[in-house]
């Protein structure tokens, strides 16, 4: 069975983290001001859930160059050396589309209910 983490990443602010087998669901974050913090952070929760998988929202995109991005684009390349067997990422244009679709009723994740958060989303 896999085991899988979940994470949404910020450099400097809340990560936000959700964690599956199968059967277990929960879900996690991190508030720290930063970045190696989160890192660290994820590197033991992986290692206490025995995780083999992980997924993360990533981005190319730095608007202004400012200290938060620039820990943000930190802690994407450090997840993508924690040491699991698997780790895959999702460009957060694809991760807003689908947010879109799942809003508008034009898309549906089975068993999920879409609803809008207090954020930008």
């Amino acid at each position: 069975m896999d085991k899988i983490l979940s994470i949404d990443p910020s450099g400097t602010g809340t990560t936000g983290i959700y964690f599956t087998n199968g059967s277990e669901q929960e879900f996690f974050q991190f508030t720290n001001a930063y970045w190696k913090e989160h890192y660290f952070y994820l590197k033991a929760l992986a290692k206490e859930k025995k995780v083999n998988k992980i997924v993360f929202e990533n981005t190319n995109f730095i608007n202004n160059r400012s200290k938060d991005s620039l820990n943000l684009i930190r802690l994407l390349g450090a997840i993508e050396t924690l040491p699991i067997k698997q780790v895959q990422s999702i460009n957060v244009l694809k991760v807003k589309e689908l947010s879109k679709a799942l809003f508008a009723g034009k898309a549906n994740i089975p068993n999920l209910q879409y609803l809008p958060g207090r954020g930008k989303g």
